[in-house]
């Protein structure tokens, strides 16, 4: 009997004075929107792979995006002045076999703006430019057979899969005074090698940084050349983003509130991932029953939610049930494993693999299953959601164009497809690229798409994950990207013990943890007016709820009823032993 009244006590003190916890202010004021300048990408459309070229051209176009408005063109159309209007031109001739048009060249080396140019055979370009070996103070000879794994970049190396190890020309700096070195490849003997520089207004890159792209890789150094060549007046930004993970109706509440209590102890501004349905179609997990429920059927769980956004976390709606249909997709088709908005499936080593668009793809439905979130979120009392990350980062273009129509910003990784810049694919077509962004950015698609650049921590064993050790090397080496953001995301069932270390350890090399809202605050969503911009606008409308009565008032109803329910259970407890003593006498 003590002890029942102790637990039921306990629950109900905690229940009444949880929620008058202080808050986190959470300051949604966005700062002047910047001023963006306007690209010109141009893709391969000969040669060998030009299709992958192309998509290389998109994934560089978005990297763009952070600081300009990216338009894409065909090399081979290219007509002279075609870059006039355009602050920059940027050639992805990645690929064997494109002819160059001469009033590229010409436009190119001679024309008023800055010229970035990617092209692994370099040799080709002053075979077809006489005297532009002379004029910019750099040769390029053969290409090298041997193999440089670094990219050393402000005295830092960075990885260089060997899988992405094509052939590079050897590059020789003629005239010193005239050329600046950015980046050099490293062999393992030491030998070094330009890898990009810059003569003038034409920065070089000796290949595409796209293929074998992870959290170590040049790719960082290229984006960060880029983001420098685009801006270059730009601040310096070490800023730090957290987002708990996967949280649907069957998350603990107790376990909810004490990840909560570690983040308010942090004093830092978060995320949170919600889907706002369970599905467990096959019974997998209850003897072959089907079981679904939904956030309004899990009230202390909505209560630990609400709680969530009125200590500054800024829920972000993560799909409708985390999995599609009654299909293993890839896994038994139960909600927070599998996929929602793509079909996948598991490859010899249990890692997920994708397979292409779901049967029933189209804008439509996605846009059905979206109006069906919404309206959940609304019966579980939850503010509306202003940002969306799809399931495992994976989602089809229609889908994509959905999300698109109903959240002003985005924070994942996110998929491109083949043909996306020339209008030949559909979405249906086997090349695609997930792409992960090292800053905010507005894709060619138009998405805001926030940072996430280390992964999760996951414990030891598991292939879905990385350890504490690998993400904090990677923030720390990435201390020299001029705008860098240490971005990750943290299961709500892991032990807060652990993500105490890694925010404390992040705050300690220089990082400020700041809110979604504020790191969007920097990209114009759509089209910017009254002098914000469509993000800012629906992070102050979300906040405006957590903050409303209405907001306030459910919970007090929720907890009122709490109560009563503690108190029913109280009496009964109380009673049935009393009726049992006078039955036995």
């Amino acid at each position: 009997m003590i002890v029942r009244l102790t637990i039921l006590l306990t629950a109900l003190w905690g229940a009444l004075v949880y929620p008058l916890h202080g808050e986190i202010s959470a300051d949604t004021e966005a700062a002047s929107m910047p001023q963006r300048s306007s690209v010109l990408v141009l893709y391969p459309d000969e040669g060998e792979d030009h299709a992958l070229g192309e998509l290389h051209a998109v994934n560089i176009a978005n990297l763009a995006g952070r600081h300009a408005e990216a338009a894409l063109a065909a090399i081979s159309e290219y007509q002279p002045n075609d870059r006039s209007g355009h602050d920059a031109l940027i050639v992805v001739n990645s690929t064997y076999g494109q002819s160059l048009p001469p009033a590229l060249l010409d436009d190119a080396i001679n024309g008023e703006g800055t010229t970035v140019w990617i092209q692994p055979d370099p040799a080709s370009l002053q075979a077809a430019a006489p005297g532009l070996a002379a004029q910019i103070g750099w040769l390029a000879e053969a290409a090298t057979t041997k193999a440089f794994p670094d990219v050393v970049y402000r005295g830092e190396h960075f990885t260089r899969n060997p899988g992405s190890m094509d052939l590079v020309a050897e590059i020789h700096v003629t005239d010193p005074e005239r050329v600046e070195i950015l980046a050099q490849m490293q062999a393992e003997d030491g030998e070094l090698m330009p890898w990009a520089l810059r003569s003038g207004a034409l920065t070089w890159v000796s290949e595409s940084p796209m293929p074998y792209a992870s959290e170590d890789d040049r790719y960082l150094v290229f984006a960060d050349i880029l983001s420098r060549t685009l801006a270059p007046d730009a601040p310096d930004v070490r800023q730090a983003l957290m987002r708990i993970e996967d949280i649907g109706p069957d998350a603990d509440p107790a376990q909810i509130r004490t990840l909560l209590a570690a983040i308010e102890v942090l004093n830092v501004p978060f995320a949170a991932t919600v889907y706002d349905t369970f599905v467990d179609p096959n019974g997998h997990f209850s003897n072959g029953r089907e079981r679904r429920f939904s956030l309004n059927e899990r009230p202390y769980l909505a209560s630990a939610l609400r709680d969530m956004a009125r200590a500054g976390g800024t829920l972000i709606m993560h799909g409708q049930t985390h999995q599609h249909a009654n299909i293993p997709n890839p896994g038994f088709g139960v909600s927070g494993s599998d996929y929602e908005f793509f079909r996948a499936g598991l490859d010899s080593s249990g890692r997920f693999d994708l397979l292409g668009p779901l049967e029933n793809d189209s804008e439509a439905h996605w846009d059905d299953r979206l109006d069906l979130a919404f309206a959940n979120w609304d019966m579980a009392g939850l503010p509306q959601p202003w940002l969306f990350t799809s399931p495992h980062y994976a989602a089809s273009q229609s889908a994509y164009s959905a999300m698109g129509e109903r959240f002003p910003a985005r924070l994942e990784r996110v998929l491109y497809f083949g043909g996306e810049a020339s209008g030949d694919s559909d979405g249906a077509d086997a090349l695609y690229s997930e792409q992960f962004f090292p800053y905010p950015v507005r894709d060619i698609r138009g998405d805001v798409i926030l940072p996430e650049t280390l992964g999760n921590w996951a414990p030891e064993g598991s292939i879905h994950g990385r350890s504490m050790e690998a993400m904090l090397e990677t923030a720390r080496r990435n201390l020299v990207l001029r705008d860098n953001y240490a971005s990750f995301f943290f299961h709500w069932y892991l032990d807060p013990a652990r993500l105490t270390e890694l925010t404390t350890s992040l705050q300690a090399m220089g990082y400020e943890f700041v809110s979604p809202q504020l790191a969007a605050a920097v990209i114009p969503a759509r089209l910017p007016r009254d002098g914000t911009s469509a993000t800012t606008r629906a992070s102050r409308d979300y906040w405006s709820e957590v903050d409303s009565l209405r907001f306030w008032l459910r919970d007090q109803i929720e907890l009122i009823i709490l109560a009563l329910v503690l108190l029913a259970h109280l009496v009964v407890f109380s009673i049935g032993p009393k009726r049992r003593r006078a039955a036995a006498h």
